[in-house]
């Protein structure tokens, strides 16, 4: 029945009104543009694409229930929309969230007595506004990046963020458009995706039982992006199977670039990514329009002061395929059920091979977020990928000893990766610096070393 869906949106993404034609309405031109979206992610990629300028001219009329239906064709038989099953609310782990939560409100209340927020005696203190899921609240046995924050003298933290939440119920419940206009933050985190895109074995939908050829001219292209990409190259994203880059421009360069990257690690993204398919690509352009509303609303809410408000994303570390479980909340949830287990479903069980997937497609996560945060003057990316293991290498620890599960590294490398938000915040980063590589970070702060 799937195919039946695919012809469906075909035929509108075919059938588009023309953009000139003065009987096409905006919400018309905005829903030929989701059909499209879906048939063609690939036009949608980079800020200077056609369809996704007039998609982020018309954003308001943008409606996320559409949006929906076009996600729901990558995981079902039909075009109805898709069910919001995000655990964050409920049960167990919903009833961990709201009690975690209910101590940070506290927290956040009794720091904000005294004039805390008042910046002509206090012009270091800042309020700090986070959405997002576990790696922003992981309640109960692990120290997640919220917990570090709040240990910060200079910071009020008020935290939303869930476990298990998905970025699609972030923006559409509206939560945090909410508690934004109540204490006007100073700073704004973001953290969501990781759920909607793992979630009830969904990685088996993203994944290519037939990978690229290692000798595609396509891998041979993408292998190019990746360097120049890595080494802050001014290059528009690969999409899912064309890159849009002049290479003879970057020719003589290229050893050099090459010679700076960690042979291994790319040729692991680029192994990983013969295994994407287009579907991955559907989902990710999704979230760049996800994280647009949202940043737009915010916008909307509060133009005068949204330039001035320092917003952070964070496309994870490459995350760690295991089944191993340790004490906490693994006694209540399987590890592996999100990376491992679904790859073995679909006869993937060699670990060089999983890892080479999930490193690819956090890759590609993350370009799409540093993408979008390059149509904003105050959009900050923490970039983790990598941190990790590098930690493990740095203190010769075996690979995946820092990992607490396959998705969360450890409460010490939490507090690590936290030293680069504080940073961030506190405007030691320059102020021309977007992009904060949580190694070079480290290194340059001269935490360099083994303990």
């Amino acid at each position: 029945m799937k195919h039946l869906a695919i012809i469906f949106f075909v035929f509108l993404a075919l059938n588009a009104f023309p953009q000139d034609d003065p009987s096409v309405t905006k919400k018309d031109l905005v829903d030929k543009l989701l059909d499209s979206l879906w048939v063609n992610p690939t036009s949608f990629f980079n800020k200077s694409d056609t369809n996704w300028r007039l998609l982020c001219d018309n954003l308001q009329h943008v409606d996320m229930g559409r949006l929906n239906q076009i996600t729901a064709t990558i995981y079902t038989d039909s075009i109805a929309g898709i069910k919001n099953e995000s655990s964050s609310s409920d049960g167990f782990l919903g009833s961990l969230n709201r009690k975690s939560n209910d101590k940070r409100v506290k927290k956040f209340n009794k720091k904000l007595r005294d004039d805390f927020a008042d910046k002509t005696r206090f012009p270091n203190h800042k309020i700090v506004l986070v959405e997002g899921d576990s790696w922003f609240e992981y309640p109960l046995f692990l120290k997640d990046i919220t917990d570090n924050l709040m240990k910060q003298e200079n910071l009020a933290v008020n935290s939303i963020a869930s476990g298990g939440d998905w970025a699609a119920n972030m923006v559409a419940s509206g939560e945090y458009q909410g508690r934004y206009m109540h204490i006007k933050p100073d700073v704004f985190i973001m953290s969501g995706g990781g759920n909607d895109l793992l979630e009830n074995e969904r990685l088996t939908t993203l994944i290519s039982g037939s990978p690229i050829p290692e000798d595609s001219p396509f891998l041979n292209d993408y292998r190019e992006y990746v360097v120049l990409r890595q080494n802050n190259q001014p290059v528009p994203m690969c999409n899912a199977g064309f890159c849009p880059i002049q290479y003879q421009a970057f020719e003589d360069s290229m050893p050099v670039y090459t010679a700076h990257l960690d042979a291994a690690l790319l040729n692991k993204i680029v192994n990983g990514r013969r295994y994407l398919n287009k579907d991955f690509y559907r989902f990710l352009v999704s979230f760049k329009l996800e994280y647009k509303i949202l940043f737009e609303s915010l916008r909307k809410m509060d133009s005068v002061h949204f330039d001035s408000l320092k917003i952070i994303t964070q496309g994870y570390d490459y995350a760690n395929p295991n089944s191993r479980r340790r004490f906490g909340i693994q006694l209540f949830i399987k590890n592996g059920i999100w990376l491992k287990g679904p790859l073995e479903k679909l006869g993937i069980t060699d670990s060089y091979t999983q890892e080479s997937i999930i490193t690819a497609l956090i890759f590609d996560f993350n370009e799409m977020l540093i993408e979008l945060g390059k149509e904003y003057p105050n959009i900050y990316h923490v970039d983790v990928r990598g941190f990790t293991r590098y930690l493990e290498n740095l203190r010769n620890k075996r690979p995946g000893r820092y990992w607490y599960d396959e998705l969360h590294p450890t409460a010490r490398v939490f507090a690590e990766i936290s030293e680069t938000y504080v940073a961030i915040i506190n405007g030691s980063i320059p102020q021309n610096q977007r992009v904060v590589n949580v190694i070079d970070f480290y290194r340059e702060s001269g935490n360099n070393k083994v303990h």
